[in-house]
């Protein structure tokens, strides 16, 4: 029995004393070691919990300078995309868009995508030439276009109906929006007379003028103007400018107070 602990007791020692045995302890022990980092260090830079962050502040409606300057103070990295949006509450040049959003929580040196505003989109007006009084309509609005008023005018080609120009002309680039006059063929006037625009003119140089056309001055109403023109000053008739009107028409004006 003592014969066998004796061998026991040298293979121990013989074990311990072996370089395999030390190696594998070692590399046991770094195992341990890195076992722990990846637990305690690596997996939480992954996850984000070493990582700062901040709130993304509100750009909206902020100047080029203004948006890079709040984001730099903030923390963040900036990227203005090229192309911009139409937007008809926020100018042209402004910030419109910003990813991520204004107030979210983002890693502090995370690039911010800004868009700018292009502001109310232009449309060029449409040639309606030739084309009735219903088919304008839709032209202007499939253009985003509003009709305006429908001025009557004369013209030897173009039979009575149909559209002679607009106000603006065609081929001009107006905001989405906006108001287009169409100019409509009286066809024969049979003897009408085509009331002219006075307006901006002296009430005093309009009488003359008046009479040379076969018309009569009917009442003359003062009216406050906002837009600051000279007392005397027509403003509007009654009928309005562009009528065809038979002779001895009584034409009644608003002039500036």
């Amino acid at each position: 029995m003592d014969k066998v602990k004796n061998i026991a007791n040298k293979v121990l020692a013989w074990l311990k004393t072996a370089p395999v045995v030390k190696a594998i302890g070692i590399w046991v022990v770094l195992l341990i070691i890195l076992a722990f980092a990846v637990d305690k260090l690596v997996m939480p830079i992954f996850s984000g919990h070493f990582a700062s962050t901040g709130e993304v502040p509100n750009l909206e409606g902020m100047t080029q300078e203004a948006a890079e300057k709040a984001l730099d103070e903030a923390g963040f990295k900036y990227e203005w995309l090229a192309e911009g949006r139409y937007n008809a509450q926020i100018p042209e040049g402004l910030v419109l868009v910003q990813m991520p959003a204004a107030g979210r929580t983002a890693k502090l040196g995370r690039t911010v995508k800004l868009t700018k505003s292009l502001g109310l989109r232009e449309v060029e007006i449409p040639d309606l030439r030739g084309k009735s009084q219903k088919q304008a309509a839709i032209s202007l609005s499939r253009a985003g276009l509003v009709q305006g008023a429908i001025v009557k005018g004369a013209h030897q080609s173009i039979p009575r109906g149909v559209v002679i120009r607009t106000i603006p002309f065609a081929g001009q680039k107006v905001r989405v929006g906006d108001t287009v006059k169409v100019v409509i063929s009286a066809g024969a006037t049979q003897g009408k007379t085509l009331l002219p625009d006075f307006s901006g003119e002296q009430i005093d140089n309009v009488y003359a003028k008046i009479d040379a056309l076969g018309f009569r001055v009917g009442k003359v109403k003062r009216k406050k103007d906002e837009e600051g023109r000279a007392p005397g000053t027509v403003i509007e008739t009654s009928p309005r400018h562009g009528d065809y009107l038979p002779p001895d028409s009584k034409i009644d004006f608003v002039i500036a107070d």
